[in-house]
């Protein structure tokens, strides 16, 4: 069952680049094949293929899924987000990449892939490839808790509101994802990237 959102709904659409590739992702996803493709294979078509993706105009403006109004559990999305209690927090990510897992009082919780680096994503990602069937990831908390078998998970149990959401949803294409987890978009305030990682790994 989705959550409630309130964004026009939108399109696939494509970059105009004349400098790279119009459909990185798809072409990323061309060289893959069926083989199961490593962390430095897919940091090396990243660079290649959708260096150009750096922001969060870039990747909305890309092949990588379609923007939506509203999400759906078990699936992948990029929005941009403003917390309630920012003042509050010692850091945060202005683009979550996130895969909510259950729904809540006027949000849900998911998990925010961009709180642990990038090699334990793609490590995390595979586990939870494990219970994803037709695009879906099917693994509530009861599930993901069992940190042993997930590890990396703990930091990136985040809840998020709807009402501060600044954007609409962009999906991120089931094929893709293994690309879009390995995307320098993480846009922490507060912290940089490292700091953020550092605490995440002392927190496992």
């Amino acid at each position: 069952m989705g959550v409630f959102g309130y964004y026009r709904e939108g399109a696939r659409l494509t970059i105009i680049n004349s400098g790279m590739a119009t459909t990185p992702f798809t072409d990323i996803k061309t060289e893959a094949g069926t083989q199961d493709r490593s962390y430095r294979w897919y940091m090396s078509a990243i660079n290649r293929l959708a260096g150009n993706i750096q922001n969060q105009s870039s990747v909305f403006r890309s092949d990588i899924g379609e923007l939506k109004g509203s999400l759906e559990i078990g699936h992948m999305y990029m929005f941009l987000y403003d917390p309630k209690t920012k003042d509050t927090l010692p850091y945060w990510d202005k683009f979550p990449l996130c895969i909510p897992y259950e729904n809540t009082k006027g949000g849900w919780y998911g998990l925010n892939l961009h709180y642990i680096p990038p090699m334990l994503r793609m490590q995390l990602l595979g586990k939870l490839l494990d219970y994803t069937n037709e695009g879906k990831m099917d693994a509530a908390w009861g599930l993901l808790k069992n940190t042993s078998r997930f590890k990396g998970v703990k930091p990136c149990v985040k809840r998020y509101l709807v009402s501060h959401v600044k954007s609409r949803f962009l999906k991120v294409d089931p094929e893709h994802w293994k690309a879009a987890i390995l995307l320098p978009l993480a846009d922490f305030k507060g912290a940089t990237n490292q700091e953020v990682w550092s605490d995440s790994r002392n927190s496992l």
